[in-house]
């Protein structure tokens, strides 16, 4: 790898070629303007870098099926089915009343593609094997990353019903919206499905001699469309048309049922009435208090989120259009808008980073032309690296544009060190030309150190896996491309604008005003540590002792620092997960979160700019979409104004206390963390998930109680809950199969006749209608009005008919019971799982999780064998991420010590160099701690790459001292001229560094809170290494040589 750069970036830069060859290098630097130019505007722009992890979710549906049936007949079924694909590593499901959702996860060198085949098919592959009536699978992608939507498309209208609405938004907006590219738009919420129902009287079917089997046959023979083809008479062909299907809603009730006794045909009418109306509604959307419908709108994988939900935007007209004109369409809970102010806030960061080192630059250098000259290599490095990374398919987001913030004083250094070594030269009385060639010439291997050790110190990211790859592998890409670029200028284009801009100029003319007294300032500070060096070697053993102290003293420090993942980030939104009692019916669920919304606009205030309320579930498509489990659960997401005036964790803060007060029974888990955190979380509620598993659910669920009461006692968790209920209400029906088969009801027949009174024949044995007006179908139902169900007790007046011919109710063949039933069941990896999850408020996820590990271990000896408590989440990707970036660190120290002892030829003077970065872990700590800054895998990063900066200075002093030493000068002279020569290249560019970070490390921008930690720990580290190492280093310096004299002697 070393050897292979060295050849590359030595075959670009060599500075024969770059001064023969003058046009062709101004030539190349235009070129790469404007290349930069026309691809930056076609790169992706997202929140975060693209996370490939190729994910399949199979979706089936049985509706009705209780969730206990749903896992073992169907979902366990498609898990081992599914589990046969290459490359799985991970299968989670989720069972729930009528709907199975699997969800296969891939190795990441799976291609998605294969994934998607392979799991497609072998769910096909078992479809023989599932129950009778189950919908085929539906099996899409699905990107864990992505589970919070893009923005929602709010549908609504003055005048037109609930029904109508569902109907635009499922038939025709759904499949207008496949049309936009980058987007899935899957389901529906809200409104309600338009059924057509038989409704049937108990007691007349019972008058008639009638069973709901014989209005169900009825309406399967008298409803029905079958090809008739055509037929040749005589001459001509004709088609054959029969009107086998009904025309209107209201020709149902003349529909005969059977010929009665008397010869008289008993109609549809006699018994019951046909209605136009819907199925029972179990899901309902508010936007803003209002009864709406809305469709969350998804990226597709390798999206670009900006320009996915503007094609929305932009598609709104042309949606319009082909919609009745009282149509509405909105666009809502746009999530772009955070990306976008993010973006505009990192390059408002960065561009204050560049005024404040162009100011520095035009301090330090005393001349405009020498700081243009300077200056103008960070955008055209910065432009080097948009380049590299259109080709290398990553995109423009928070964490590669904070990667080109950090680095904007980074990618000065290069040309600082070589125009200040130019300036030497020409202090010499050499021409500009030869004074450019001579001083670049003379420092083009310790500028190389210095860029090779910024950019190896990146090579283990490429090594790493999971969440720490994700984020930094294009940051390290990034990083390396605009150094890359910054050595290729700084030996190129810096040393030919300065033998051209330095012609007839007097470098021997001193700047005047307050930059000639900075420059007396300067002179002078570098006169005093200069002489400070007898000092310093003379206490060495007091100085080394003193930096010791400090570094031991540090990793005590190290411990008291907060642990995260990932910095806290305030997107403007409170996301609130609202749990009732189970078994609550959806009006009594929308009357109890009417009075929430008021509730929250009254606490919030002016600061509140949209309320969404999504109550229930829908057994279909949505369920695969939302956390809600049934009508007793609901999903409130505020949306806050941009200038809210109070942060949005006081909100949350306040909310959650105040929330309980006023409607006590009612669960609130709170999230704040939007896009950012969900894709982070790969969609999980919350930071904290202790999962037991184990195979008997009631057993599983009292630990689960144990494990609640742990963590609710332990300071900081909020919103400690079980995920799972098992405590749905049943009506168990126990079917007296010899009573029955004495009256010649078979239990298929109990079941059918139970399911279509109470639910309608659909679930079973759906028919379907074709409305003419508008061309889509409907289902036909068989039921009895909902009136004649006032109490469970109505469950046994149910009727039916055996084959003798006799009515008989459900009481007579068997016994109705009040029981419980699971509302949820998950599985991870075939096993059964319940998840105690918590929220962290107040303390860092760190040292709860610690507090939470230790009070488990009791715990865990107590459990039965057959069960296991493992915390999992964000807590376990923190672990994962610590541990792979600690390698990270400790593979770059290694590498640099690699790389730097072959250019030095010396196995040992490259310790001095690294000896650095214990004084930089000083900095580090001290600034965490003093801007209560938490540990997490950004200011981890931030470590990682200040290694790769201090020991760039470190080289820069180690190496002049050790040239003039092996000039014959000795070792006192050797010390104090390579410290006089290099304290003002090295104060520059690290002020320049720390200067340029200085915004990010404010984080005062939209987003900015994600970037703070990385700034503030490479601005601390590398503060810290600056100062201490130049004392440091010219002791160790002169430790080494005079051991090896006293050897040598």
């Amino acid at each position: 790898m070393y050897y292979c750069l060295t050849i590359i970036v030595k075959g670009i830069i060599m500075l024969d070629l770059a001064f023969k060859n003058k046009h062709l290098i101004v030539v190349l630097s235009l070129l790469i303007a404007v290349i930069s130019v026309i691809v930056t505007a076609r790169l992706p722009v997202d929140i975060l870098p693209s996370y490939n992890t190729p994910a399949v979710q199979v979706l089936t549906l049985y509706p009705g099926m209780p969730a206990e049936v749903m896992e073992k007949d169907i979902t366990s079924r498609l898990e081992r089915w599914t589990g046969q694909s290459n490359g799985i590593v991970k299968q989670e499901s989720k069972s729930m009343i009528g709907v199975s959702i699997v969800k296969d996860f891939f190795s990441e060198n799976t291609d998605p593609n294969t994934a998607l085949s392979q799991v497609t098919s072998l769910a096909m592959s078992d479809l023989y094997y599932l129950p009778p009536g189950t919908v085929p699978p539906m099996v899409m992608p699905y990107d864990p990353t992505a589970s919070t939507p893009l923005a929602l498309l709010a549908v609504s209208s003055e005048s037109m019903s609930e029904k109508e609405l569902y109907d635009v938004a499922y038939f025709q907006l759904r499949n207008l919206l496949g049309s936009v590219d980058g987007i899935i738009a899957p389901a529906v919420y809200g409104g309600k499905l338009r059924r057509i129902f038989m409704y049937v009287y108990p007691q007349k079917l019972q008058a008639y001699n009638l069973s709901q089997s014989d209005v169900l046959n009825a309406l399967q023979k008298n409803n029905v469309m079958i090809p008739t083809g055509d037929v040749n008479i005589g001459n001509i062909n004709y088609s054959v048309n029969a009107n086998g299907m009904l025309p209107k809603v209201d020709d149902f009730n003349d529909m005969v049922i059977k010929i009665g006794s008397n010869g008289a045909p008993i109609f549809l009418k006699d018994i019951g009435y046909a209605k136009d109306s819907s199925a029972i509604q179990t899901n309902v959307v508010h936007i803003n208090g209002k009864r709406q419908v809305y469709i969350p709108i998804y990226k597709r994988t390798g999206a670009n989120t900006i320009a996915s939900v503007n094609a929305v935007k932009d598609k709104l007209s042309d949606l319009k259009e082909r919609l009745p004109a009282s149509i509405n369409l909105d666009v809502i809970l746009d999530q772009s808008s955070y990306v976008r102010n993010s973006i505009d806030g990192l390059i408002k960061e960065g561009a204050i980073g560049l005024i404040l080192v162009s100011a520095a630059l035009l301090l330090f250098l005393g001349n405009i032309r020498s700081t243009f000259i300077v200056a103008l290599s960070i955008p055209l490095s910065v432009m080097f690296a948009f380049i590299g990374l259109y080709f290398t398919g990553d995109t423009i987001n928070s964490i590669t544009l904070g990667g080109i913030a950090l680095v904007i004083g980074l990618l000065v250094d290069d040309s600082i060190v070589v125009l200040e070594n130019i300036d030497k030269h020409l202090k010499l009385g050499k021409t500009s030309a030869q004074a450019a060639y001579d001083g670049a010439k003379e420092v083009a291997l310790p500028v190389l150190v210095t860029t090779l050790t910024i950019i190896i110190v990146f090579f283990p990211i490429l090594f790493l896996t999971g969440i720490s790859k994700f984020l930094f592998a294009p940051l390290a890409i990034t990083v390396s491309l605009a150094m890359i670029g910054s050595r290729f200028f700084s030996m190129t284009l810096v040393p030919i604008m300065a033998a051209a801009f330095f012609k007839g100029f007097d470098e021997k003319k001193k700047p005047k005003g307050f930059l000639g007294a900075f420059e007396k300032g300067f002179e002078a500070l570098t006169h005093g540590y200069v002489q400070t060096m007898d000092g310093v070697l003379k206490m060495r053993w007091l100085i080394l002792g003193m930096v010791l102290a400090l570094f031991l003293l540090s990793l005590f420090g190290f411990q008291k620092i907060g642990r995260e993942l990932f910095p806290q980030m305030d997107v403007g939104q409170i996301s609130m997960d609202v749990r009732m009692e189970s078994g609550t019916r959806l009006e009594s669920t929308e009357k109890t979160i009417t009075s929430i919304e008021n509730f929250i606009k009254k606490e919030i205030g002016d600061d509140v700019n949209l309320i969404v309320s999504n109550m229930g579930v829908l057994n279909d498509w949505p369920a695969a979409y939302t956390s809600n489990s049934g009508t007793q659960d609901s999903t409130i997401s505020v949306q806050l104004k941009e200038h809210h005036a109070t942060k949005t964790v006081e909100y949350v803060k306040r909310l959650r206390v105040k929330l309980k007060e006023e409607f006590p029974g009612v669960g609130f888990i709170f999230n704040t963390g939007g896009i950012i955190t969900s894709a982070l979380n790969f969609g999980l509620p919350s930071p904290i998930d202790i999962q037991i598993i184990g195979n008997d659910l009631h057993k599983a669920h009292e630990i689960a109680v144990r494990v609640r009461e742990i963590v609710q006692n332990i300071r900081g968790t909020e919103d400690v809950r079980i995920h799972q209920r098992y405590d749905h209400p049943e009506i168990k029906v126990d079917i007296d199969r010899t009573k029955a088969a004495m009256l010649g009801i078979n239990a298929d027949e109990v079941v059918k006749n139970t399911v279509s009174a109470l639910n309608s024949s659909v679930n079973f044995k759906p028919s379907f209608w074709i409305d003419e007006k508008n061309g889509n179908h409907y289902y036909v139902g068989v039921t009895y009005p909902e009136i004649e169900l006032d109490d469970p007790k109505s469950v046994e007046n149910i009727t039916m008919m055996g084959t003798n011919g006799k009515i008989t109710q459900l009481k007579n063949i068997a016994t109705t019971s009040l029981t419980s039933a699971p509302i949820e069941i998950n599985h991870l990896d075939l096993q059964r799982v319940t998840d105690v999850y918590a929220n962290v408020e107040g303390r860092d996820i760190g040292s709860v999780a610690t507090e939470v590990e230790q009070e488990l271990q009791e715990l865990r000896k107590e459990i039965p064998d057959g069960y296991k408590v493992e915390i999992k989440g964000e807590i376990q990707s923190m672990k994962e991420s610590f541990s792979n970036l600690g390698l990270g660190l400790v593979l770059a120290v290694f590498l640099v010590y690699l790389v730097i002892v072959p250019l030095l030829r010396s196995f040992t003077l490259p310790l001095i160099i690294i000896a650095v970065i214990p004084l930089g872990l000083i900095g580090v700590v001290a600034m965490l701690l003093a801007t209560d800054t938490y540990l997490n895998i950004q200011s981890m990063m931030g470590i990682i790459m200040m290694v790769g900066i201090t020991v760039a200075y470190s080289n820069l002093l180690v190496d002049k001292m050790n040239n003039l030493y092996n000039e014959g000068k000795n070792l006192h002279e050797a010390i104090k001229e390579g410290v006089a020569n290099r304290f003002r290249p090295i104060i520059m560019t690290a002020t320049v560094a720390i200067l340029a970070m200085v915004p990010m490390a404010l984080g005062y921008e939209t987003g900015g809170e994600a970037n703070v930690p990385l700034a503030r720990a490479i601005i601390g580290g590398v503060a810290a290494a600056t100062v201490l190492s130049l004392f440091i280093v010219p002791i160790l310096f002169f430790l080494f040589h005079k051991k090896s004299n006293s050897q040598g002697n």
